[in-house]
């Protein structure tokens, strides 16, 4: 069969540039995984805090730290926009890396529509229940701002990214600093209570997921190889601890466990340090949602334009705004999907998210593995240490977590996601068709 081919001369000569810097990379990460410890909640409602706490100690270094790793050593290897698509083509070729970008694409579009409907779920905090048709003119309105920002350049999203980081952690350090005298460090171990692991471990993973995002901008990044482990080293501590604290703090407070949910965290602050904590970490996580919905924006817009700049998707995809030289086209594309996904579920979309990023995951861990195998001689400026057998032990928790994340999925989230893998499977046959297509015309006029 013959395979897409890469777009002709004829594309545009526009290249996006490197712009965005060391502190604006931290903060682009920290916004692609964490946010602030705002989505934890459904975590501690589906166990106890003694599991979400040993879950947030122990994911560093068997989920965080690992796939922060194989970012780092990629990226800084292969400095391109597009990240693990072009990482997973160089290591099996140009089917997979078509698979790994189609479900990277699909995952993104059920990860992204969480934020919208997390801003308005804030929102409802603030302002009392709203009716479907309010909810997704709202969850509109974000998105469209966000576009915008995107569309802008990397420079303003890493820009913002870093202002955001600063609004979001500031309630989060009040809270802690006044909860921290009123806690009974006894509650951190109370382990009653059933535990939902499904919900638990999708939660968990889905909270400590999007390491490998940063990597998608890596041409875009000033200096890249020296930037990506510096930045990767940072934002695994900062999330760890924008984690760790405010739910350390707030199980030792408000111990009517099986009532967190999605939005619980104003609550908390509010018992804490009154309605003014509350009101304040409310806004918070609206800014938090927003931040989130740019740079995971800014990051999956780079996989269908890399794709398109390869062949694998219509071209139109890997067109760049004339004066911002942005992919405008394919962060509209995002930003039309999004919307459509907004009446969904918190929960659903979780799911369904966790199921497509962890096969997803599963063919980047084996492409970092491969790639020590198949190109050693590949110039490295950054390294997982310990050679080969220490690429396999950093890739073997992640793999197994991911193999469990998808056993533990349910028939529904399966089906939805085994239809979008096979649509994508149907994609890449038909633009396998359309470049034998091309191929044989010339022969044919002659």
């Amino acid at each position: 069969m013959a395979t897409p081919t890469s777009p002709s001369d004829k594309s545009s000569p526009l290249r996006p540039s490197r712009e965005l810097t060391l502190s604006g990379l931290v903060a682009v990460t920290f916004f692609c995984v964490a946010g602030g410890a705002f989505g934890l909640e459904d975590a501690v409602g589906a166990s106890s805090p003694f599991v979400v706490l040993l879950g947030i100690l122990l994911l560093p270094w068997i989920w965080s730290f690992p796939t922060a790793l194989m970012t780092a050593e990629l990226s800084a290897a292969m400095p391109e926009n597009g990240g693990y698509v072009i990482w997973v083509e160089k290591a099996f070729g140009r089917f997979w890396g078509f698979l790994e970008g189609w479900l990277s694409w699909l995952c993104s579009f059920a990860d992204n529509a969480l934020y919208p409907v997390m801003f308005v779920d804030y929102l409802a905090y603030l302002r009392g229940d709203m009716s479907p048709f309010e909810r997704w003119t709202i969850g509109a309105g974000v998105i469209s701002a966000m576009t915008w920002i995107n569309i802008r350049g990397i420079r303003l999203v890493g820009w913002t990214s870093m202002v955001f980081t600063l609004l979001v952690l500031a309630p989060f350090a009040v809270l802690v600093l006044l909860g921290a005298p009123q806690i009974q460090p006894s509650v951190w171990l109370n382990r009653t209570g059933a535990i939902d692991w499904a919900v638990l471990l999708s939660v968990l993973l889905w909270n400590t997921s999007g390491w490998d995002n940063a990597g998608c901008c890596a041409g875009e990044v000033k200096n890249p190889q020296r930037t990506y482990p510096r930045a990767m080293a940072a934002a695994v501590l900062l999330v760890t601890l924008a984690y760790l604290l405010p739910v350390a703090v707030g199980v030792g407070i408000d111990s009517n466990w099986s009532s967190w949910k999605e939005g619980y965290f104003p609550i908390v602050a509010a018992r804490i340090g009154g309605s003014w904590l509350g009101a304040w970490l409310t806004v918070a996580g609206l800014i938090s949602a927003a931040a989130m919905l740019s740079a995971l924006l800014c990051t999956s817009a780079r996989v269908p334009y890399a794709m398109a700049e390869r062949g694998m998707l219509p071209q139109r995809l890997a067109m760049l705004h004339p004066r911002h030289a942005t992919p405008w086209i394919s962060i509209t594309v995002n930003s039309v999907g999004l919307a459509m996904l907004i009446p969904f579920s918190f929960q659903d979309l979780i799911e369904i998210d966790m199921f497509l990023y962890a096969a997803a995951l599963v063919l980047e861990f084996a492409a970092l593995i491969w790639l020590r195998v198949k190109k050693p001689e590949m110039p490295r400026s950054y390294s997982v240490p310990y050679g080969l057998p220490g690429v396999i032990a950093i890739s073997i928790p992640p793999l197994v977590l991911c193999l469990a994340s998808i056993a533990l999925s349910n028939n529904a989230t399966r089906y939805v996601s085994l239809g979008g893998i096979t649509a994508g499977l149907i994609v890449y046959w038909w633009r396998c068709k359309l470049s034998a297509a091309r191929e044989t015309e010339p022969a044919a006029t002659v």
